[in-house]
C-alpha cells in the first residue's frame, strides 16, 4: 500500500515543512505510513531548523496525478518472440485482445502483433517456403502437431531445413522436413536423401516401420496431409512475423493526462507500457484510464488549490490542517479538517500529538517550537495567540531549547541572510497567489534585517514583478519586506491594480513602494483587507 503524502504549499516556509514532517512521524507512531513531502525548495530559515535538529529535507513532490502504475485494470499477458503463432493466437482470442507486446527472453519491448498480421501470414502462406522465409523451432512444431515420435532422435532449436510434402520426394535434401503418408517406401527414400524429420500422416494401426535404419526423427500424426500443413504453418514463431511499423507504448510512470489524448488519436487500441528496466508491466486499452488508485494526501498549512500541488484533483485528501481561511476548498468526500485560529499550523499539531497521548522526540518538538516562533516573529505577529506561547514554552523543554528566544532571535537572523540569492529567488522564497473578486494576486513576503540591501534590488523586483505579472496573468504583485526589528514593513507593488493596496491601507505609493507601520503578517493584516477592499474595486 502506498503511503500517505504529507505536504504543504508551493512556497514553503519553516512552518510548511516543519508541519509536514511533525504530522507524518504522528501518524507513523499511529501505524500509518507516512512520507513528509516539499514542494519547492526550502529556505535558509528552515535549513537552519533541519541542521540544528538534524532532520533531513523532505523529498520533492512535483506532482500527484494519477500514473500508470495507479490503474487498477492492467493487462498482463504477453507474447514471447518464440511463441507459435498458434499459441499467441489462443492467448490473444481467450483474453480478447486484437493486439499484444511481443517480449524477448529478458522481457524487453520487441513489438506489438496485431490478430491481422497473424491472419495475413495465414493468406500469403506457401508451404514450400515455410521455413525459409520464416522462423520457428521443432518445440513449436511438436506441440502444434501434438505428434508420436516413433523412432530417432527428435531435434531441438531453430528448424534450418525446407519444408517437403509427399509430391517433393525427389527434391528432399538433408536437413529437411518431409510430410508423407504411411507408404513405407516414401519414408525410406526420405530418410535416405538425409531428411531431419519425416512427418507421417496415418493412424498406429496403418503404420509401417521403414526399413532403413537412422538417427533421422519419425513422428506419426493422425491427421490428414492437408490438415498437417496447415498446422505447419501455425508452428512459424512470432518473431518471424512482428511487424516493423512504428507504434505507440508507455512508460510505467507518465501521467494518464499526458497520455489520454495520444491514445484517443491513435489508430491502435492497445497500447504496451514498460517498466523504468525496459521490461514489459503489461497493455493497457482507453477504458483502463477510468479506474486509478488516488494516491493519498494531508495538507497542511494551506488549502487552496491554487498553493497546493499539481494533480490534487487526482488525489485523495484525507486531512487538511491549516490556521488560514478556506477558499476555493471542494472535495469529492468527506475530510478531516483540523483548523483552528492561532498563529501556526504546528500549534495544531501539537495538539494532535496530545490528543494522542504520545509525547513528541526531542527532535520533532524543536521542528514544532521553530514553526511558531518562525510564524509567529517571536510572538510580535497580531496572529500569535495564548495557545502559540504555551505550546513553545511545553516545546522548548521537550527538545531541551529552554531559551527559546535566543534560539529563535538565531533562527530568524539565519533566514534573512539573503547572501547569493538572485533577486527571483528572494521573490520566491514565500510567494503565494490569489484570487480576489475576479482580480488574480501575487504576494510574496521576506522577514529581514537587511532592509537596505534589499531595497537596492527595487528596480530587479519590479522588472521581475511585471515579467510575472504578463506570464500569469496577474493584476497585481506585492512584495511585503518585513522588518523584524521595528515590526513593520514595505509594500513594493507592481501591476494594474496598485490602487488596491492604497486604498486597502489608505496610503499613497511612491514609485511602486510604501512603508505600513504594524503590519507584519500577510495572513491576519494583508490578505483579508485586500479580500474586503477588491469587492469595492471598479
Amino acid at each position: 500500500m502506498d503511503p500517505i503524502l504529507v505536504f504543504g504549499h508551493r512556497h514553503p516556509d519553516t512552518d510548511s515543512i516543519c508541519s509536514s514532517i511533525a504530522l507524518a512521524n504522528l501518524k507513523n507512531q499511529l501505524g500509518e505510513e507516512a512520507v513528509p513531502c516539499r514542494l519547492g525548495e526550502t529556505n535558509n530559515e528552515t535549513n537552519f531548523v533541519l541542521d540544528y535538529f538534524n532532520i533531513e529535507k523532505p523529498k520533492f513532490l512535483s506532482t500527484v496525478s494519477a500514473q500508470i502504475s495507479d490503474l487498477t485494470r492492467v493487462e498482463k499477458k504477453v507474447l514471447s518472440i518464440n511463441d507459435s503463432l498458434k499459441g499467441a493466437l489462443d492467448i490473444m482470442t481467450k483474453e480478447n485482445f486484437s493486439s499484444l507486446p511481443v517480449i524477448d527472453e529478458n522481457r524487453q519491448l520487441k513489438g506489438l502483433l496485431h490478430v491481422s498480421d497473424i491472419a495475413n501470414t495465414y493468406l500469403n502462406l506457401e508451404h514450400s517456403d515455410l521455413f525459409s522465409k520464416y522462423t520457428t523451432t521443432y518445440e513449436n512444431l511438436m506441440n502444434v502437431l501434438k505428434g508420436e515420435i516413433v523412432s530417432g532422435n527428435y531435434p531441438s532449436g531453430i528448424i534450418q531445413g525446407n519444408l517437403k510434402s509427399v509430391s517433393e520426394l525427389d527434391e528432399v535434401l538433408p536437413g529437411d522436413i518431409v510430410v508423407t503418408t504411411y507408404i513405407a517406401d516414401g519414408i525410406d527414400r526420405s530418410i535416405k536423401a538425409g531428411a531431419k524429420v519425416i512427418i507421417v500422416s496415418c493412424s498406429e494401426e496403418d503404420f509401417i516401420s521403414p526399413r532403413v535404419t537412422s538417427e533421422c526423427a519419425i513422428m506419426r500424426v493422425h491427421s490428414n496431409l492437408f490438415k498437417i500443413i496447415s498446422l505447419i504453418s501455425q508452428s512459424l514463431s512470432v518473431s518471424s512475423i512482428i511487424p516493423k511499423e512504428k507504434f505507440y507504448s508507455f512508460k510505467i510512470d507518465e501521467f494518464l493526462h499526458d497520455i489520454r489524448d495520444i491514445m484517443k488519436e491513435a489508430t491502435q487500441t492497445n497500447f504496451p507500457v514498460t517498466k523504468k528496466d525496459g521490461t514489459v508491466y503489461g497493455t493497457i486499452r482507453t477504458k483502463n484510464l477510468i479506474n486509478f488508485t488516488r494516491k493519498k494526501v494531508i495538507l497542511v498549512d494551506h488549502n487552496e488549490k491554487e498553493q497546493s500541488v499539481d494533480g490534487l484533483q487526482d488525489a485523495k485528501i484525507l486531512q487538511v490542517v491549516d490556521h488560514h481561511k478556506f477558499g476555493n476548498f471542494i472535495t469529492d468526500e468527506p475530510v478531516q479538517i483540523n483548523a483552528e485560529i492561532v498563529g501556526c499550523t504546528s500549534t495544531i499539531i501539537y495538539d494532535l500529538y496530545k490528543a494522542a497521548r504520545i509525547t513528541p522526540s526531542k527532535e520533532m518538538a524543536g521542528l514544532m517550537m521553530s514553526a511558531i516562533l518562525s510564524d509567529t516573529l517571536l510572538f510580535k505577529s497580531p496572529t500569535c495567540t495564548t495557545k502559540d506561547i504555551e505550546a513553545v514554552k511545553e516545546l522548548s523543554k521537550l527538545c531541551g531549547e529552554t531559551d527559546f528566544e535566543a534560539y529563535g532571535m538565531k533562527m530568524l537572523i539565519a533566514g534573512t541572510s539573503l547572501k547569493n540569492m538572485t533577486s527571483q529567488d528572494i521573490l520566491s522564497i514565500d510567494m503565494k497567489e490569489f484570487t480576489m473578486n475576479g482580480v488574480k494576486i501575487s504576494i510574496s513576503q521576506i522577514n529581514t534585517v537587511d532592509i537596505e540591501g534589499i531595497l537596492e534590488k527595487k528596480k530587479d523586483f519590479e522588472d521581475i514583478m511585471n515579467v510575472n505579472n504578463e506570464i500569469h496573468d496577474y493584476s497585481l504583485s506585492i512584495l511585503i519586506i518585513t522588518d523584524i526589528i521595528k515590526s513593520g514593513s514595505y509594500f513594493l507593488a507592481v501591476g494594474e491594480k496598485q490602487n488596491l493596496v492604497e486604498k486597502a491601507f489608505d496610503v499613497k505609493l511612491e514609485n511602486n513602494i510604501v512603508w505600513l507601520n504594524g503590519i507584519i503578517s500577510r495572513k491576519k493584516q494583508v490578505v483579508p483587507v485586500l479580500m474586503v477592499t477588491s469587492q469595492t474595486l471598479d
